[in-house]
């Protein structure tokens, strides 16, 4: 029944974008806007971490070589315990931020039913 209900909208709303009101028109606009923005700033907080981790690795094993005896274990499990699953998240979130600014119309559907 919701998904029925789904299709049927997005059928309107495809067939009829153009007689949409202008009200509805900026609305899905600002939606595809704020999705396009969340989605750089993700993007660029993911390219950040990433290069931090690469940055800290290179200066650990700068260290390791200088000192192979050092305790290095907290840096290691921060970068494997918390680095890692952020840069987890950070992938995701921008995957969906990019989806939702290439498909607003179904975004906007799917986030009223739900």
């Amino acid at each position: 029944m919701k998904h029925e209900a789904e299709q049927q909208l997005l059928k309107t709303l495809n067939g009829q974008l153009s007689e949409l009101p202008s009200v509805a028109k900026i609305m899905i606009r600002q939606y595809q806007m704020s999705a396009i923005v969340l989605s750089i700033i993700c993007g660029v907080l993911f390219l950040a971490l990433t290069g931090l981790l690469i940055w800290g690795a290179i200066e650990l094993n700068k260290k390791y070589k200088k000192d192979p005896y050092g305790d290095y274990d907290g840096i290691l499990m921060l970068g494997t315990f918390v680095g890692i699953p952020l840069e987890i998240s950070l992938l995701v979130a921008t995957s969906i931020n990019i989806v939702h600014a290439c498909a607003p119309i179904a975004s906007l559907v799917s986030n009223l039913f739900s």
